[in-house]
């Protein structure tokens, strides 16, 4: 990941949380940053498959007072999906083939908590062909 950091003044609330230190990640960081799997390399027009885990750095509370709302996935800022979760009956996990028509930039996912804001996760992705 690229050097990143809290936007608004440290205010999780304002803006997209990014982690200041992606080498000694907080635990506040590790509940909430999305975690990316996805190919490396993928074929123009051809369905691959992203999945997107908020809370496999640790586990993030899933109860209906503190739980992950929706998950949304970009390619560069071109939108791929939204998937909308419930508290303590869904599980912050998501699993959808996509495919690109090119190269819109490296695969960016945002996950939404109702405690603490915004977050992102990046994972860079080439498209060929």
């Amino acid at each position: 990941m690229a050097e990143t950091k809290y936007s608004c003044t440290d205010d999780i609330l304002c803006g997209v949380n990014l982690p200041k230190d992606a080498k000694a990640l907080s635990e506040l960081e590790q509940k909430h940053l999305p975690v990316i799997t996805a190919p490396k390399d993928v074929k123009r027009d051809e369905a691959f498959t992203v999945t997107i885990e908020v809370g496999k750095l640790k586990a993030h509370p899933n109860e209906p007072a503190h739980f992950i709302e929706w998950v949304e996935l970009y390619s560069g800022d071109t939108f791929l999906f939204r998937v909308h979760l419930s508290g303590s009956l869904s599980v912050p996990t998501v699993t959808i083939p996509v495919k690109l028509t090119h190269a819109h930039g490296p695969l960016k996912a945002w996950a939404k908590c109702n405690l603490h804001g915004l977050w992102e996760g990046v994972k860079d992705i080439s498209v060929e062909g």
